[in-house]
């Protein structure tokens, strides 16, 4: 299905993108052995990169509202097991690994990867937490220009992603998630979350058909 998306109406939030989850010399990637006993391979989202590329460039041709998240933690590895009684298995796996915290404030694991550079004017949203809604002023930016669509793109599919699409749903917004160019480190849990999307959040679609839209309403508006 081709949907109405326009500069006007619909925003990109490329999501986590960055050194320390997505890069093979970052934070995770460094640390790979500590978390693939969990089923968790930080390469499938490195390898995913060249899907997110065009999705963005499609964007930026017809004048979106780009938006780029960056999750930011405390400096230690990792906060979570600082502040969490109850650890999730992924941050416990990471929590004694050597080398420095992960997603440190102004450190090169925290950047976006080259390959998705925000340009100058590209929207950045430093987060806390999973979700790019809570506790930053996204859902202010995208009022004031008047968005009612978001379509997601980034990592991972079950976490920041599955989460940020939940809080633009109960925001009322409209959400579009790539099926394909949303990023996950365990393959297994990308078409549960993607059956979750449908089901109750918004709508999935390729990054094939999501790019058809972008230049078809392009097109008209040309």
């Amino acid at each position: 299905m081709v949907y109405n998306l326009n500069s006007g109406n619909s925003a990109l939030i490329i999501i986590d993108m960055q050194n320390d989850f997505c890069h093979q010399d970052g934070f995770y990637g460094r640390n790979s052995d500590l978390i693939s006993p969990l089923g968790l391979n930080p390469q499938l989202v490195t390898d995913g990169i060249p899907k997110i590329k065009p999705v963005l460039e499609a964007a930026r041709q017809a004048g979106f509202f780009i938006a780029h998240t960056q999750i930011i933690r405390d400096s230690v590895p990792d906060a979570v097991s600082a502040i969490h009684e109850i650890v999730p298995a992924t941050f416990e796996a990471v929590s004694a690994a050597p080398g420095g915290a992960s997603l440190e404030p102004g450190s090169w694991g925290s950047e976006i990867h080259d390959e998705l550079k925000p340009l100058s004017g590209e929207y950045i949203v430093q987060k806390r937490s999973f979700s790019a809604f809570y506790g930053t002023d996204l859902e202010v930016a995208l009022r004031r220009r008047g968005i009612t669509t978001v379509i997601l793109v980034g990592t991972i599919t079950y976490a920041c992603v599955l989460h940020t699409a939940f809080d633009a749903n109960v925001r009322d917004f409209d959400v579009i998630v790539a099926s394909d160019s949303t990023l996950s480190w365990d393959r297994s849990l990308q078409e549960p979350a993607m059956r979750i999307v449908d089901l109750i959040i918004g709508k999935t679609q390729s990054t094939e058909d999501i790019i058809k839209s972008i230049k078809y309403s392009k097109d008209k508006e040309g």
